[in-house]
């Protein structure tokens, strides 16, 4: 401690009066005790003294209008006027600006270096002006109910920005496939509800997550010149490890032509008109065209949603995926209506996952009907290494009936003496994905907490 400091505190001590360490902190220390308040609480502690009045200013911005006691597009203009120090964060979700208000709020931005952007006005989509492409220090965007502007000109990039999340958003193709273009160092994309471009191709060398999040908004009626986003091909991703989707009722179709590290792989259901995986191709879960064995054998973990889940479509499922050490079945929750429950039980040749490398099955949503037996018993009789067969029920797994369940499984015969059979009351029947599943440190993004 400094002779300052000694001083301070017995003068201090001395008058009666606690002594404010706070203040007597290092500059440094300060600005990151004040990043981490609400702004307007950051900002009235310039009142404090001529030693806090200059501090605020220098410290690191977190613009959340939702902090600020009366957010408005004046507030904003105000605090970006006066803060001298670079932008952390800018999240605009109860503020409406106008073009002019949100192109100069832009333009202040990116000469602050802003690094995570967050917008989801109210009401009609927000119109990004051209200066969104000047923010070339953005690490994240987030953007909802958006409509994307025109595409930048060649030069224009996001060199380091690597989460990209486009919910409900507006983009002609070129805007879309100029945006991701600009994004060398992209490693998750999130799409939920893309309109304006019918086809999206992604191609990039640093993606490691596709997702299609879950669905925040009621999916609404179209206007007619609305496109809506029916087919993503993942032309060349070869980086891409985890491959998500959420909206399985209402596609769009998926074709994974070059793909050489996926790992990750869900859920495929019913609702997705054409899936094409390599020389593989499903029409509505029902295979079409089987792919070579070498393909696809890097894919550890598999989501599947049935309306009614069977043996036959599974298996197909299984040979596409010779590797494959997790599989989840979930049941269908909604059936579109040009969709027919399959009847055949068929199967073909035994795949290489059952031998050799199949450790853990979840059927989410069981009920212990016919099919769904079999296709237990299938799994339980066949897959030698299995570790861990989970079943998460909608019902209250009564004594009775789990006694029943498991004498009908026929335990006994279980191909992996050693795997335990599980069952549990399964709570969240809408909950496909866990929490932050986009994120690659999160291991089986399916294994949701019952």
């Amino acid at each position: 401690m400094t002779d300052t400091t000694t001083s301070v505190i017995p003068a201090a001590a001395a008058a009666g009066e606690d002594p404010d360490l706070i203040s007597l902190l290092p500059d440094c220390l300060l600005t990151s005790i004040l990043s981490l308040l609400p702004i307007d609480a950051a900002a009235r502690t310039t009142a404090l003294s001529s030693r806090w009045r200059r501090l605020w200013p220098s410290t690191p911005l977190h613009l959340i209008d939702s902090h600020l006691r009366r957010p408005s597009a004046d507030a904003i203009s105000d605090i970006l006027a006066s803060h001298r120090c670079n932008a952390v964060r800018f999240q605009l979700l109860l503020t409406r600006p106008s073009a002019a208000d949100l192109d100069s709020w832009l333009r202040a931005l990116a000469l602050k270096h802003l690094q995570q952007l967050v917008l989801a006005p109210p009401s009609e989509p927000l119109r990004l002006p051209p200066s969104f492409h000047a923010c070339r220090s953005l690490t994240a965007a987030d953007l909802t109910n958006c409509r994307l502007p025109a595409a930048a000109a060649p030069a224009a990039s996001f060199p380091h920005l690597a989460n990209l999340t486009l919910r409900h958003a507006y983009a002609s193709p070129l805007a879309l496939h100029g945006l991701l273009a600009a994004c060398p160092a992209l490693v998750s994309l999130s799409l939920d509800r893309v309109f304006g471009c019918r086809t999206l191709r992604v191609r990039s060398r640093s993606l490691r997550s596709l997702t299609e999040p879950p669905v925040s908004l009621a999916r609404r009626l179209l206007e007619p010149h609305e496109l809506e986003l029916e087919d993503l091909v993942v032309e060349d991703a070869p980086a891409l490890e985890r491959l998500l989707a959420h909206d399985v009722n209402w596609g769009p179709s998926l074709h994974v032509v070059h793909a050489p590290r996926l790992e990750t792989l869900g859920y495929l259901g019913v609702g997705i008109p054409s899936l094409q995986l390599g020389s593989a191709l499903f029409h509505a879960m029902r295979a079409v065209r089987l792919p070579a064995p070498a393909e696809f054998r890097t894919v550890k973990t598999l989501a599947l949603e049935m309306v009614d889940p069977q043996v036959k479509p599974v298996v197909d499922f299984l040979q596409c995926f010779p590797c494959l050490e997790t599989l989840h079945i979930t049941s269908h929750m909604v059936m579109p209506r040009s969709m027919e429950t399959m009847n055949s039980d068929k199967t073909g040749h035994m795949t290489e996952c059952l031998h050799h490398h199949l450790k853990k099955v979840v059927l989410v949503g069981y009920k212990g009907r016919k099919r769904e037996l079999q296709l237990a018993i299938f799994l339980i009789s066949n897959a030698r290494v299995l570790e861990v067969m989970k079943f998460l029920c909608e019902n209250d797994c009564n004594p009775t009936w789990l006694t029943s369940q498991r004498r009908r499984l026929r335990l006994e015969n279980r191909a992996s003496l050693g795997a335990q059979v599980i069952f549990e009351k399964h709570r969240n029947i809408h909950v496909r994905f866990s929490k932050h599943a986009s994120n690659i440190s999160v291991v089986d993004p399916f294994d949701i907490q019952t």
